[in-house]
């Protein structure tokens, strides 16, 4: 009976062990879907005769999401119009995509190009991710991973986005004007083009370690893990999402990313650093700015990002909520780090937009939850989103037609936070950034771009009257939420504890039966004797 009982509780540790590891596999895949919302298709009018190389415009839907979002499609012309093809690979592209209407094969070529430049297999899924990634890609990229394709984008941000932002208004009323800016720029000698003709990477102390684990089949086509690459991304933008025509275009498209490897030139590093104004002096006077301009009658403030980043410290200096290879422990100087970064974002949002009310009001709420998964009435699945930003529109009564955003706010989940530099989902391809924090900047990404089709005489005003913090998240706040640190806060948060737990208790009830049973036997028998 002892040899059977030692095999039992052998047996069950073993499928205890097995659980765990098959949870923590789940939970690594499920991450890398972390930003993934339900985003609108980006739909062309079908009759248009277009080339790839012109700015396409998306048809209207029936939330208009394109019309308040579309800096993404702006940047994708931009992109096209800054990349040297081969003609006989846009010729086999073309056939690739024969049974596609003139505008949508147009737009696959150009979405194939500008994921080229712009690698984030999440950001070819859709316009405002796209945007949303470029922007991440721009101000927290690190200095030795900043190559040819940060060149291009850097030159769009501080060359051209500017004059663009000063447009306002829906994409309707600001297209023509937008253009005629974007074409100043493609049009001159100085601007820098990708050359996608490359036949190697150029193997010397020059060329720029991205760090990437993956290779470019599996940036393009997905690997066996994921099973996603941005092709599928890609095909999803198209009704007719003919993943067979893409997975064709996979042929051309891998010769493509060579220069992804060249480095940007010293100059465009420096007229980076330059860019930035330095309007804010340092971390607590803009917080001071922040929380004043932000707090309604019920002496609440909808910005309060040192209340936030503190609380969120004294969480997690004693323990973070999740446990796999992409998350890290936080210290003093995650928190010192992740104040700087704001600092320097609103710095280089105030370069961008150079109207300090424009800049303070960009944003109407910012909430760190520590939930994981956040919480959601709306979202059918919030398992994997790591960040959210809502944006409010106008419609007029009387033309019944969008009017531009109203605000915006964002909401994070704290564990988003705690991504380590270079983790495995930019190793994929799947972020653009390998930066600390790439999902703060991504989600404020999404927050200008809604700003740019807000109109000019609504810029200025002040939301935070409408709509009250805590209606914003329906779960936990950083900031108003005191954590229970006890055993249970963090172990029934992971699925994988409740098998744990399972087994145990298994094991418990089985060990005490035995001893149970076997201290009758031997009082039986003492008695017999």
């Amino acid at each position: 009976m002892k040899k059977n009982f030692k095999i039992l509780i052998a047996s069950l540790s073993l499928t205890t062990s097995i659980l765990y590891t098959l949870n923590i596999f789940q939970t690594e895949q499920k991450v890398y879907q972390s930003f993934i919302h339900d985003d609108l298709l980006n739909k062309i009018v079908s009759n248009q005769q277009i080339q790839y190389t012109d700015f396409i415009s998306p048809s209207i839907t029936s939330t208009e999401q394109e019309s308040i979002l579309y800096y993404g499609r702006v940047l994708k012309y931009y992109y096209a119009n800054s990349i040297k093809v081969d003609d006989e690979d846009i010729k086999k592209l073309e056939s690739y995509f024969e049974s596609f209407s003139a505008a949508d094969k147009a737009f696959a070529i150009q979405n194939l190009l500008s994921t080229t430049i712009n690698i984030s297999i999440y950001g070819s899924s859709s316009d405002a991710e796209f945007f949303a990634e470029a922007f991440s890609k721009w101000l927290n990229t690190p200095d030795k991973q900043k190559n040819k394709s940060w060149e291009i984008t850097n030159a769009f941000f501080i060359e051209i986005f500017p004059d663009i932002l000063k447009q306002g208004g829906v994409l309707e009323d600001t297209q023509q004007n937008i253009v005629d800016i974007v074409n100043k720029k493609i049009h001159t000698e100085s601007s820098v083009i990708y050359d996608t003709t490359l036949k190697s990477i150029d193997i010397d102390s020059k060329s720029v370690n991205l760090k990437y684990s993956s290779s470019i089949e599996n940036y393009w086509i997905g690997t066996k893990q994921n099973g996603t690459g941005a092709l599928d991304y890609i095909s999803k933008q198209f009704s007719s999402q003919n993943s067979f025509a893409f997975k064709n275009a996979y042929s051309v498209v891998q010769n493509w990313m060579y220069d992804s490897y060249t480095p940007a030139s010293l100059e465009s590093i420096a007229s980076f650093k330059a860019f930035n104004k330095n309007k804010y002096s340092n971390f607590e006077a803009l917080d001071a700015k922040l929380s004043l301009v932000s707090t309604a009658n019920d002496g609440v403030s909808r910005l309060p990002f040192k209340k936030i980043y503190d609380a969120l410290e004294e969480t997690y200096l004693k323990q973070i909520p999740k446990s796999s290879i992409d998350f890290e422990q936080w210290t003093y100087a995650d928190t010192q780090k992740l104040k700087e970064l704001t600092l320097f974002l609103y710095n280089m949002l105030f370069s961008l937009i150079s109207n300090d009310s424009w800049v303070e009001n960009l944003l109407t709420g910012f909430i760190v939850s520590p939930d994981f998964p956040l919480k959601s009435t709306k979202a059918k699945n919030m398992q994997n989103v790591m960040g959210n930003t809502i944006t409010t529109s106008k419609t007029s009564s009387t033309q019944k037609s969008n009017q531009g955003a109203e605000y915006s706010y964002i909401v994070l989940t704290g564990v988003s936070l705690t991504y380590k530099e270079f983790n495995s989902q930019y190793k994929m391809g799947f972020w653009s950034s390998p930066a600390k924090f790439n999902t703060l900047i991504h989600e404020f990404g999404h927050a200008l771009d809604a700003f740019g089709s807000k109109q000019i005489s609504a810029r200025s005003k002040n939301y935070k009257k409408d709509i009250y913090y805590k209606k914003m998240y329906s779960g936990n706040i950083f900031g108003d939420y005191i954590p229970t640190f006890d055993f249970t806060f963090q172990f029934w948060k992971d699925p994988s504890s409740i098998i744990i737990i399972g087994v145990i208790g298994i094991v418990s009830v089985v060990s005490i039966t035995y001893l149970t049973l076997n201290y009758k036997s031997r009082k039986k028998k003492d008695k017999e004797d």
